[in-house]
């Protein structure tokens, strides 16, 4: 074979050579090294929220259309899991919401948002309204969140950057979660059975700590009667009464039901006592919060002890 030939075949390998190493190899070596390039900290055009309710579920997600690009578990130190928002008695009784708490902690994921994710989940949590939304949709996400942040009077969320760690690291990262906007002690109130089932599933999903689990499982929760629609004119009358007199919001008892109405009442469904499991999520010793929980509910409602 003459010189000019192989001088050919090699420049021609040469030149394939490099087109499989610049098109296939280090395509594919950049995907296999970008979590390691990647830094961790979200972009400007995302940020974290830290989930510890219904959005730890998957479907509660999904039906929501957030669309978190990371979910990662983690942990806020010095917030304890409250169910302090008040919902529809005998229906949908209260709503998870996070309180500042000394020695305590709770555990839940860290979604990371985009714009577009984070405008749906304030509208979904009543921070914005939908119209207020709408014309944000041109503003920075910083900016959204700050205006989300902002002190709010009343019931509901305030949206605040608390400080979490991320199980699989261990540096410290900014989220922004969903607290108590009230200031003033918290009404101790049930979850519904279906609510609670969120946290429950979503805890399992991602394989939050165990004993954050366990304390999840030992709750108690209220499960509604399918004739739980009879008690809303009761509740209508009650909510008309608490207007006129003014005390809005402070739940010390539900509303009785009697006659017809009293086929609305459920039951309080409490689980199994993990003792070492509620000292460190739960700034109220158990047996209090179980005795309020019986006076709201009234003592002719029914109470069932679950293993």
């Amino acid at each position: 074979m003459s010189m000019s030939v192989e001088l050919a075949r090699a420049a021609r390998l040469r030149r394939h050579g490099g087109y499989f190493f610049k098109f296939i190899i280090f395509p594919v070596l950049m995907m296999l090294a970008a979590p390691a390039m990647v830094p961790s900290l979200p972009s400007p055009f995302r940020a974290w929220n830290f989930a510890f309710g219904s959005n730890m579920d998957v479907s509660t997600r999904r039906r929501r259309q957030l669309a978190p690009t990371e979910i990662r578990p983690a942990v806020a130190e010095g917030w304890e899991l409250h169910f302090s928002l008040p919902g529809i008695p005998y229906i949908e009784p209260s709503f998870a919401a996070l309180r500042p708490g000394s020695n305590v902690s709770t555990h839940g994921v860290c979604l990371e948002l985009d714009r577009e994710s984070w405008l749906r989940l304030l509208v979904s949590e009543g921070v914005l309204g939908p119209d207020e939304a709408n014309g944000l949709k041109s503003e920075a996400l910083q900016e959204i969140l700050e205006l989300a942040a902002r002190p709010r009077d009343g019931f509901g969320y305030r949206l605040l950057p608390i400080e979490v760690g991320m199980y699989q690291s261990s540096s410290k990262q900014t989220a922004y979660a969903f607290v108590d906007a009230k200031a003033e002690a918290p009404p101790l109130l049930p979850p519904s059975q279906r609510y609670w089932r969120l946290l429950r599933n979503g805890a399992r999903k991602h394989g939050l700590d165990r004993n954050y689990r366990d304390y999840l499982l030992s709750l108690p929760r209220y499960v509604p009667s399918l004739l739980s629609p009879a008690a809303l004119p009761t509740l209508a009358a009650s909510a008309i009464s608490s207007m006129s007199t003014g005390d809005v919001g402070r739940v010390a008892q539900w509303p009785g039901l009697e006659g017809p109405a009293a086929v609305a009442k459920g039951r309080l469904e409490i689980g199994h006592h993990f003792p070492s499991a509620w000292s460190r999520f739960c700034t109220t010793p158990r047996e209090k919060l179980l005795t309020s929980m019986r006076e709201l509910i009234g003592k002719e409602s029914s109470i069932v002890y679950v293993a």
